[in-house]
């Protein structure tokens, strides 16, 4: 009994540790890493995520973004303003989401 308390002690703040790591909400708007591509170019052999998505064009932006997160774990949306105004590097872990007057994506959302 005493090793397994001993055991159960020791892994506790490992265990703390990691569900204070998982319970960290995303980041809103994480550093840009920088690359030289856009869209599907910077997809790499074997790559299970989606780089572009074309069958977004059009839809309601929230719902846009929300697909995008969760079919490639990898990148942040950004939605725009009605200006579509952002910044000028091109960054691998972002997808910018530009909104028409309705609402709805106007552009095709792609990495970069």
């Amino acid at each position: 009994m005493k090793v397994q308390t001993t055991i159960f002690l020791l892994s506790f703040p490992i265990l703390i540790s990691q569900y204070l790591v998982m319970s960290q909400p995303k980041i809103p708007y994480p550093p840009c890493d920088i690359c030289s591509c856009t869209g599907n170019e910077c997809q790499l052999p074997g790559d299970p995520y989606p780089y572009e998505w074309p069958e977004l064009v059009a839809m309601e932006i929230m719902h846009a973004k929300y697909i995008i997160e969760h079919t490639n774990l990898r990148v942040t949306c950004v939605v725009l303003n009605s200006q579509c105004v952002k910044i000028s590097n091109t960054c691998c872990n972002r997808v910018w989401l530009c909104p028409d007057k309705h609402g709805f994506a106007k552009y095709l959302p792609k990495v970069g």
